[in-house]
């Protein structure tokens, strides 16, 4: 039964889900960059004044230059996440449901930036992800066929006279057949469990957390700035030397390379939590590498060694015994 449930040939509607995904998150990207390269130009620049002398944004203190910001961080966003869907889309037409699982979660990422490029973009993408859990695709990924249509009963032929019953057949020897040995596929051990769930947790609470910190330095007053620039100064008092577009441009890399990580680190846990070798390898060093790192920064924020811990614990959960076995048969 399990080796004809595997051979079910894949729907048309979940190749076509697949591949909307795949095409419109290329697709995505390109023009999510496209939008970055274009932000300086004059027509790009006219529009987003004239955007902005218009209700409901005209009284809100926002300048071209912080509008543009947010487009810039919308973008990547939009990169980002569209990025990983295409490579996600590829394994769910292969009937990763982890897959799946991870486009979902990327589905509303996807949306948010994409309101910094063309506007069906993203809801195509989005659009492409709903599919997948409805019918019947959502048979395909567990594995079971669709619910028999009803047909006609057939007749019975109706039984005639009695037929005497043919002599019987001396006895034979019966035989013992050994039924062929059936694959058993090993347990995913909790620890491997355990491990992907930190990280996601994590993963989505420090880029959620970076994009929210983005967009209040960018949305925030001037001389809020300038106090929190005060502050700064006496951890680094070569913060002073900088100028506020400066300060937002070097803030912006460091939440873009904060995302992006993130969201590399939440796809190998998918992947991962698949049984695939190399993304489990591969976490453990981003664990590792992301816990050094947080390390050096908790001397000047001691909070982040929340983030320490959980990263060693998620190196730890990789490494058992019973991880190592899982992921190596």
């Amino acid at each position: 039964m399990e080796a004809m449930t595997e051979q079910a040939p894949r729907p048309g509607q979940t190749t076509f889900a697949g591949w909307l995904i795949i095409g419109g998150s290329v697709v995505l990207v390109v023009a999510a960059w496209q939008r970055i390269a274009g932000l300086h130009t004059l027509e790009v620049q006219d529009e987003l004044r004239k955007l902005l002398s218009e209700p409901p944004i005209d009284g809100s203190g926002l300048t071209v230059n912080m509008l543009s910001d947010v487009i810039r961080v919308l973008a990547m966003i939009a990169a980002g996440a569209a990025t990983a869907s295409a490579i996600l889309g590829f394994h769910a037409l292969r009937r990763s449901t982890s897959a799946r699982l991870a486009l979902t979660c990327l589905a509303p990422l996807v949306l948010v930036g994409g309101l910094a490029t063309a506007g069906f973009l993203a809801p195509m993408v989005a659009a492409g992800v709903a599919m997948l859990w409805v019918q019947p695709t959502r048979d395909w990924f567990r594995g079971t066929s669709a619910a028999p249509v009803a047909t006609k009963p057939v007749p019975q032929p109706q039984p005639g006279p009695p037929v005497a019953p043919p002599p019987l057949a001396p006895p034979q020897q019966p035989f013992a057949y050994a039924a062929p040995p059936v694959a058993v596929r090993p347990a995913r051990p909790p620890a491997i469990v355990a491990a992907c769930i930190v990280t996601w947790v994590c993963t989505a609470l420090v880029a959620g957390g970076m994009l929210l910190a983005e967009v209040a330095i960018m949305l925030m007053p001037d001389d809020t700035f300038d106090e929190m620039v005060k502050q700064a100064e006496q951890s680094g008092p070569y913060v002073a030397d900088l100028s506020r577009s400066e300060i937002v441009a070097a803030t912006l890399v460091l939440a873009v390379v904060v995302v992006v990580w993130c969201i590399a680190g939440a796809v190998l846990a998918v992947l991962a939590f698949r049984r695939v070798m190399w993304a489990w390898i591969a976490l453990i060093v981003s664990a590792a590498a992301a816990g050094l790192l947080l390390l050096v920064t908790s001397l000047a924020a001691p909070y982040l060694v929340v983030l320490v811990a959980a990263a060693a614990v998620t190196c730890s959960l990789l490494l058992r015994a019973d991880a190592r076995a899982w992921i190596r048969r």
